[in-house]
């Protein structure tokens, strides 16, 4: 259903990647951010933004709370200026989990995400068990990345 973020998001598909419309694995992370299993399909770089950001995995992934820090590397001639994190809430509608202003053009940031939002009812326990793919967007709606988090059982 990427096709849905085109329509509501005006947002440009992947240029060089498909999104697979089921979400199956994700990459597994502790709480220290080491990487336990690799989802090869998680946090690839975009081609247009393959030298300018580095994405490491969220953690701890899966979340028990609906918290996770996410650490982005810039290497860029001029800053990005925001970053759009989005989602799919549980009700199957695109939603923003975030948005970053990016001022830097070299460097690390590291941000939090609370994940939270994309319960519908507002319950954690509505988000038990299940994957849902978060996607990295610049201003201009370009992908820059997209991965998928669990929340624990």
């Amino acid at each position: 259903m990427w096709w849905v973020w085109l329509i509501v998001c005006g947002c440009v598909a992947p240029l060089s990647e498909s999104v697979s419309p089921t979400i199956e694995n994700f990459t597994e992370t502790d709480a220290a951010g080491n990487i336990l299993r690799i989802d090869p399909d998680d946090w690839r770089i975009q081609e247009r933004f393959r030298n300018e950001v580095r994405v490491r995995p969220p953690f701890p992934n899966p979340t028990a709370n609906g918290i996770v820090s996410l650490i982005v590397e810039y290497n860029t001639t001029a800053p990005l200026g925001r970053i759009d994190v989005l989602s799919t809430n549980t009700a199957g509608n695109p939603i923003f989990i975030a948005r970053w202003n990016v001022a830097i053009s070299f460097g690390t940031e590291f941000y939090r995400l609370n994940l939270a939002p994309l319960a519908v009812s507002g319950n954690l326990n509505e988000l038990r068990g299940r994957l849902f793919r978060i996607r990295l967007l610049d201003s201009f709606g370009n992908l820059i990345t997209y991965g998928d988090i669990k929340f624990a059982d």
